[in-house]
């Protein structure tokens, strides 16, 4: 091409995207107003950091606004301090806050040092600065709103689901099911018909789309066509159902709901391997359910609770349900983890915001803090066991290798754990009365710690040469009941006037404690009564000291021992030894014990020790021998109530709550507490009881959603009083009636809603009816909907004809080369690092339930297809295709094209269009009298010169490659005239739409 041409085209693009530059900026702009989901993250993430460490001394309701500032209000951080701003929204760097919570400025660290915050907590404050600090609190925090209210009591969600009478039409002959009836008696009320019926072509592709995410071929489109049997539609959506693709589909709309992801996200630990290795058995779980065509009822109670199902003892596979609870997002703080789990359970099941009751009682809907908290209850008594049971067996010869391999790098592991537990006791033992009197002495050990009180313990780590992450990792061992730190907190917990009295009672107190470890009360009794605290201290250091010879001896028998805890040592020494950390016996070792162990090291420890996790971890993610496990939870052995935290602040706390189910769903009785185990069993028969108000609507509503692009209320996840009014509310309960009368069935409801009439409408539009409706919230017509990630990128490999329709197993890398070829469903979601591929075209946010996606259109998605190696590899295969290559002119060519990427064949104007297009490639400059479109000028000169967005296939910003990928690298040569049309075409709307 000469430059001249360059030139020009280049001249055409830029004039092509300005537009939509400006378009995309504008958008943004209007984006900053409040959203549902920016609402959500602040009061699941923001407004509990707030509560748990700011509004002791800056709240408006507690009457402190330290240095000017509260932050119990919008307004109160909006008007900043007496310092300035101290929130820029959108830049964290400018954010006075972001800066202070990082320790950033030495002269500016809030919380106090002792109660810095977690990484999680400063990466959720930093995002919700880069997002632009959305807030919702738009009343005083001191306002009474409330939603427990017979108003909102009363709303049409928490009502009874009943059946209603199918209304009279004028057109019954439109009819073709009652879903029909409900729609056109809407559309007669305003004097409005319904579209005519799409075109066959276009209702196929509907279809396949709809249910199984990809399109039709061009044999399956010619044979519906021509089939003339009344029943051929049907017949479609039969096999469609029948299809197992039609489980992939299905299952990655649930996998948004429930915030699937093959990693942790970042829980600051970033030396420790933070992927999960058998998340997939979830996801491929739910395929299979979906597949099955499950009872949705029974679908909830094994995600909540498979362990206590005997069925599942039968079939271990079930088991893999519980990774609804288990594949989310992990946090420093186990409030945080619940709080996660409570907000999946609530709006996966019930479509209700219950985590909003965390701080305070709900402020529009009848959820009490209480119902927050008996929840609390049900999954603070629930645990997760080290080990996963193994669900599936892989083929022996395999499976030796796998275990060979492990093995290899399990034993490096065991040496170097007890390189690390031998210097982190030496690390205690070499300034045992330091660390005890630091732990003593810590101000958040005191109620109301003065600045000089922190300033005290600063001087003390530092004239001490404490480590304060040491300090850290072993003070939870120091515990009232523990049999060595017994009497040690005992003492800690005298006041300076009233040591004497607590020196009388220590025999008493030792008596009552019962397990107290003999050689501690040896060495109190032979040693002069202490005077203060540190004396304790000085009892302390001597009685660590006394041990310090036995320690490496013992260490070095649990390296050798192959049975257990090893045998000859005095149970009183030995348990002296571990009182900061516990030494495991070379036979105890796991994987996930060793895991444990490091996660409580401080992160330089943790770095100084090279543990295999990420190894281990690749080995089980990628290795065709490693077994598949399930993510399971189960009952704690002593199953607790939770005390409510008072405005969320969980060392505040309220009464004690019973775990029970929340209270709108006794229908106006009382929530029954629970009395199995932890309750999940019992909760998750309460969520999929017929007599649940809110569990069919809510599943029913986003079946709808994904039919139509809108559901009859159009807040999926949210079906309270602050969602809009349903826009059919007795179709809506009619069809809740159905699903539960049809045995739970997706598939029977899919069935009947696609064989309706309103299904199939065509999409053309009519002026009047847009001012009348133009949102098409009466369905007069189709909505045109955008192909979702998966569904686009999916397409790209039916049109290649390479695409791997094998069902489940583990995950593969979609956007780094060389290309995987499985459905995008089985790809690897980085959920801390979501590759930017996948974010360009609106992905789920894996942090959080989320059923509907929303739907963006920016210059950088059509840059991806005019530039991504993918695309070139995909318009390369379609002109390689033999359909392609035994067409026998130009014509036929363009025809084939047409067929397979849009499913239909072309008309007049566009094989004229292609042909033109064609020949001015074959010529390698534009004639001036045959003019192609803008698009294919823009497209042509993309793919031939503007191969600059290789990086929307890198996941860049992690340097680790999370899994080995298996495809072909794309040969990089120049195109040829077909496959720069070919390209052409896969960028134009009609390949990214559904009509």
């Amino acid at each position: 091409m000469n430059k001249r041409v360059h030139f020009k085209r280049r001249a055409a693009v830029l004039a092509l995207c300005l537009p939509c530059l400006f378009v995309f900026s504008a958008f943004r702009v209007r984006g900053a107003d409040l959203t549902k989901q920016q609402a959500d993250f602040f009061e699941s993430r923001i407004r509990p950091i707030f509560a748990d460490n700011c509004y002791q001394c800056h709240s408006v309701e507690q009457g402190k606004s330290k240095g000017g500032l509260t932050l119990d209000t919008r307004d109160g951080w909006m008007h900043g301090g007496e310092d300035g701003q101290v929130i820029t929204p959108g830049n964290p760097d400018k954010s006075m806050l972001i800066v202070a919570v990082g320790y950033v400025d030495k002269d500016l660290q809030m919380p106090p040092k002792d109660k810095k915050l977690s990484d999680d907590d400063i990466a959720a404050l930093t995002q919700w600065v880069k997002m632009g600090a959305p807030d919702p609190r738009a009343k005083p925090a001191a306002s009474k709103l409330t939603g427990l209210t017979d108003k909102a009591r009363a709303h049409w969600a928490f009502q009874p689901i009943t059946k209603p009478a199918v209304p009279d039409v004028k057109n019954k002959a439109w009819c073709a099911t009652v879903v029909d009836q409900f729609v056109l008696a809407k559309l007669e009320e305003h004097n409005m018909i319904p579209s005519p019926q799409a075109s066959r072509e276009t209702l196929i592709r509907r279809a396949y789309y709809d249910l199984t995410g990809l399109p039709p071929s061009p044999t399956e489109v010619a044979a519906f066509v021509t089939d003339r049997d009344p029943n051929a539609y049907t017949k479609v959506v039969d096999q469609l159902l029948a299809s197992p693709h039609y489980g992939e589909r299905w299952g990655r709309h649930w996998l948004d709901t429930a915030r699937y992801a093959d990693t942790k996200g970042d829980t600051g630990k970033r030396d420790l391997d933070y992927r999960y290795s058998d998340a997939w058995t979830y996801r491929d779980y739910v395929i299979d359910s979906f597949n099955q065509d499950k009872p949705y009822n029974q679908f909830i109670v094994e995600q909540l609770a498979a362990d206590k199902l005997p069925e599942a003892q039968q079939d271990r596979t079930k088991l893999a349900a519980l990774g609804f609870l288990t594949v989310g997002q992990r946090f420093q703080n186990v409030n945080d983890v619940i709080n996660d789990r409570i907000d999946v359970v609530s709006k996966g099941f019930l479509g209700l915001t219950v985590t909003c009751a965390r701080c305070h009682d709900h402020k529009f809907d009848p959820i009490p803090t209480t119902d927050y908290y008996a929840l609390h209850g049900v999954f603070a008594s629930t645990i997760e066991p080290l080990e996963k049971p193994i669900i599936r067996q892989p083929d022996p010869v395999q499976f030796a290798d796998f275990q060979q391999k492990i093995k290899i790098l399990e034993d490096e592991d065991s040496k170097i754990y007890f390189d690390a537990i031998s210097k982190s006791l030496a690390e205690f033992h070499g300034n045992v009365s330091g660390y005890l009197t630091a732990f003593s002495r810590r101000p958040g050990g005191k109620k109301n710690a003065s600045a000089e009180m922190i300033k005290a313990f600063r001087d003390q780590l530092q004239k001490g040469n404490l480590d304060p992450e040491f300090l850290q990792a072993f003070q939870y061992r120091v515990k009232r009941f523990d049999p060595v730190f017994a009497p040690l907190r005992f003492f800690m917990e005298a006041d300076e006037s009233d040591f004497a009295t607590h020196v009388r009672n220590l025999d008493s107190f030792i008596s009552r404690q019962g397990n107290t470890n003999p050689l501690v009360v040896a060495a109190f009794k032979n040693a002069p009564p202490p005077a203060s605290i540190d004396d304790v201290m000085a009892i302390y250091t001597r009685l660590f000291a006394s041990v310090v010879p036995q320690t490496k001896a013992y260490i070095d028998a649990c390296a050798a021992s192959v049975a257990g805890p090893p045998q000859g040592f005095d149970p009183a020494t030995v348990e002296l030894i571990e009182a900061p950390f516990k030494v495991m016996a070379a036979s105890e070792i796991t994987t996930p014990k060793l895991l444990q162990f490091a996660s409580s090291l401080p992160p330089k420890f943790v770095r100084t020790f090279p543990f295999n996790f990420a190894k281990i971890n690749d080995l089980e993610l990628t290795h065709p021998g490693a077994p598949a496990r399930a993510m399971i939870v189960a009952d704690a052995p002593k199953p607790q109530d939770s005390h409510v935290f008072i405005r969320g602040q969980a060392e505040v706390k309220g009464d004690i709550v019973p775990r029970h189910s929340p209270e709108i769903l006794a229908m106006g009785g009382k929530p029954k507490p629970f009395t199995d185990g932890s309750g999940r069993l019992e909760l998750a028969r309460d969520i999929a009881s017929p007599t649940n108000p809110l569990t069919a609507r809510v599943m029913v509503n986003r079946v709808w959603m994904y039919h139509f692009g809108e559901g009859i209320v159009p807040t999926p996840d949210n079906l309270g009083t602050q969602s809009e009014a349903p826009s059919h509310p007795e179709l809506l309960d009619y069809l809740a009636n159905y699903f539960i009368q049809s045995g739970w069935s997706l598939k029977k409801l899919h069935r009947l809603i696609m064989l309706s009439r309103v299904y199939q409408e065509s999409s053309e539009t009519i002026p009047a009816y847009e001012q009348i409706d133009s949102e098409n919230r009466f369905l007069w017509r189709a909505n045109i909907r955008r192909l979702d990630f998966e569904s686009l990128r999916d397409s790209l490999l039916v049109f290649s004809g390479k695409l791997d329709p094998a069902i489940g197993g583990k995950p593969v890398n979609l956007t780094d080369e060389p290309y995987s070829y499985r459905r995008s469903v089985y790809g690897y979601i980085d959920r801390g690092h979501l590759p930017e591929l996948m974010s360009l075209f609106d992905f789920s946010d894996p942090d959080m339930p989320n059923s509907r996606r929303s739907s963006t259109i920016v210059p950088q998605q059509a840059l991806f297809l005019m530039n991504s190696p993918m695309a070139i590899e995909v318009s390369r295969d379609i002109v390689a295709r033999p359909d392609f290559t035994w067409a026998t002119n130009d014509t036929q060519r363009i025809v084939q094209l047409y067929h397979i990427i849009f499913q239909r064949p072309p008309h007049a104007a566009e094989i004229q269009l292609g042909l033109q297009f064609v020949g001015q490639e074959e010529a390698g400059e534009p004639k001036p009298s045959a003019t192609p479109s803008p698009a294919a000028i823009t497209t042509t000169y993309a793919v031939q010169q503007g191969r600059i967005m290789q990086t929307f296939n890198k996941n860049s910003r992690d340097p680790r490659r999370p899994i080995e990928n298996q495809g072909t690298l794309v040969e990089r040569r120049p195109q040829t005239p077909w496959e720069n049309y070919a390209q052409a075409l896969l960028l134009s709307n009609e390949a990214s739409y559904v009509n």
